[in-house]
């Protein structure tokens, strides 16, 4: 159908365009359902962008351990950890300035966390072959007292550098459990277990691909089986009320800012008038921008 000015989705219309454009209507369609998708490559970026991506990511990771390594399938990340973390890596590439941007990527965070959405941090994994689980079932929706809201308060797009496959560490999702409004207790954790109460699933999908999902959305990992690593970017996006894991407003150098588009300032919170020093109130158009994402879930 086509979409129209509507007064009463305002905020939404805009988005859902967009959604259109870059044919993701199955996709927020299985979010709702699931609280979970997978965007395929197709839809992402080209190849020569994906390989880009996962140099950075081994770049970045030789910057901190001192580890080099040419190709994921057949290396380990260096260290004695399942898994190598690097947070903070938008200020590493520019190539990640370009990511944040990717049309799949902005579009379903501006669908799940509203038009005001901030990015909250990028990060990077190297997972290692390892019979240890990593993570048990939780959500993102950390510091949220239960009844979580229906509506995602953050959300997580994690792009797959390398192939996820059952045997390959991959994310394990509860379908339909951003619907239960609560974070697992410690005994539902344990997913792997014999007499695990709830059963997670793999969430299988070609590298380039997207694995996006709700907040509330119960998640973990399985173990890498492989040899090899297992390479992933996680955007984690909030909204704009949240409190952030990075402060980029304060720590985003101007000449970043200016080489980008000013969606991209607004995505680190550059825009948004709180906090704000002195005795001098925050611009009008700034506050009213930002307040009314109090109103409705889209703003």
């Amino acid at each position: 159908m086509l979409i129209g000015e509507w007064e009463g989705t305002a905020d939404l219309n805009e988005v859902y365009r967009d959604v259109v454009k870059n044919e993701l209507q199955e996709n927020i369609a299985e979010l709702d359902a699931y609280g979970f998708t997978v965007v395929p490559p197709e839809k992402v970026a080209p190849p020569e962008f994906q390989a880009r991506l996962v140099r950075a990511l081994l770049d970045a990771h030789e910057r901190t351990t001192g580890v080099h390594i040419e190709d994921p399938a057949d290396a380990v990340n260096g260290t004695d950890a399942i898994v190598s973390t690097h947070w903070n890596l938008l200020l590493e590439d520019r190539v990640f300035e370009e990511a944040l941007l990717n049309p799949a990527v902005y579009t379903l965070a501006r669908y799940l966390c509203g038009r005001s959405v901030v990015l909250s941090d990028l990060l990077g994994m190297l997972k290692n072959q390892d019979p240890r689980p990593t993570h048990t079932l939780h959500t993102d929706q950390h510091g949220t007292p239960p009844p979580l809201p229906p509506y995602a308060q953050v959300c997580n797009v994690t792009w797959a550098l390398t192939e996820y496959t059952a045997e390959n560490g991959p994310v394990a999702i509860v379908p339909g459990s951003h619907r239960f409004g609560r974070v697992p207790m410690a005994y539902e954790a344990k997913f792997l277990a014999e007499n695990a109460p709830v059963k997670a699933i793999p969430v299988e999908a070609p590298a380039g691909s997207l694995i996006v999902w709700h907040g509330n959305t119960w998640h973990g990992s399985f173990p890498r089986k492989s040899p090899g690593l297992r390479l992933n970017l996680i955007f984690l996006f909030a909204r704009s009320y949240m409190k952030t894991i990075r402060d980029f407003r304060r720590d985003t150098p101007q000449e970043l800012l200016d080489r980008n588009p000013p969606e991209f300032a607004d995505l680190l919170g550059v825009n948004h008038p709180y906090p704000f020093d002195g005795d001098t109130f925050p611009d009008a158009d700034k506050v009213k921008r930002f307040v009314r994402s109090g109103e409705n879930p889209w703003a």
